[in-house]
Formats: structure tokens, C-alpha cells, sequence
């Protein structure tokens, strides 16, 4: 059974941390500096079976959402976990956005942003993000940048 939640304390911080390590620095060689830079981000992690096995996190920045660091452990990989919390995510940025300009009585983000690496553009194309611009090498990993207009 898979479970997503949004981290709420410090000990589900450290499972995301050490799947963001497993995944990143460890199979890609991300450097563990360029990883876990601290940002203020929602972060949220994915429960195979009462395992952590999954993360991602998303922040505001200006006019637009950031997407970023959504990784799966390598033998949990292909079961649709990284779907799911990607589709949890946005239903998340959705209500808080809703919520938000209610108090506010305006829209101020506009776009939800990510830097995907090739082989996941598929599945961001799959929930409505579209590619932008050329491709280019993030911590020697090829990207594009992908964009996902909000309508709210």
C-alpha cells in the first residue's frame, strides 16, 4: 500500500534526506553540498508498505512554484510511486494556491517550474508539463526546464 504524506517532523526529514542521498549523490553522483541546500520547501514523503521509499519538495519562488528533488529508491522504482506523489503534490500546490488567493483576492503565481532529468520527461508531460528552452547539464545530469501554466 502507498501513503504520501507532506513532512511534518524532523524524524520523516531524515528519511527523505537519506533517500535524496541514496538517489542522488550515491547512484548519480550529485555532490551532498549541491542536494540538501536547506531552502524553505514543502516536503512530503511516500510510504511503500510502511517503508519510505520516496520524496519530493516544492517551493515558492516569485511568480512561480519550483518543483524539485522527486526521487524513488532504486528497488521501488517502476511501481508508480513517483507518480503518485507527484499527482499528491500538485493537488497540494492547488489548494494551498486556492486558499491563498481567497485571502488574497488575486492570483500571484502563475506557473509551476521544474528542471526534469531525461528520462522522467515523459511522466511530467503525462500530468501537463510542457518542455522549455534547450537542454543543459545540472550537477553533470542532462535537464530541460519544464513548465506547467497554473489555472486557477
Amino acid at each position: 500500500m502507498l501513503i504520501i504524506k507532506q513532512i511534518q517532523d524532523f524524524q520523516s526529514l531524515l528519511f527523505a534526506k537519506n533517500i535524496r542521498y541514496e538517489v542522488f549523490c550515491k547512484e548519480q553522483f550529485v555532490s551532498p553540498e549541491a542536494d540538501w541546500d536547506n531552502k524553505d520547501s514543502f516536503n512530503y514523503l511516500a510510504y511503500y508498505d510502511n517503508v519510505p521509499v520516496g520524496t519530493m519538495r516544492w517551493r515558492e519562488v516569485g511568480k512561480v512554484i519550483k518543483l524539485e528533488r522527486l526521487c524513488v529508491l532504486k528497488d521501488y522504482r517502476n511501481k508508480h510511486i513517483a507518480r503518485n506523489i507527484l499527482i499528491k503534490v500538485l493537488d497540494d500546490i492547488e489548494k494551498y494556491l486556492n486558499d491563498r488567493n481567497k485571502q488574497q483576492d488575486k492570483t500571484t503565481v502563475t506557473k509551476l517550474l521544474l528542471h526534469a532529468q531525461l528520462p522522467v520527461i515523459p511522466l511530467y508531460e503525462s500530468l501537463g508539463f510542457v518542455k522549455q528552452g534547450k537542454m543543459f547539464l545540472e550537477e553533470g545530469i542532462k535537464h530541460f526546464t519544464m513548465i506547467k501554466e497554473v489555472n486557477l
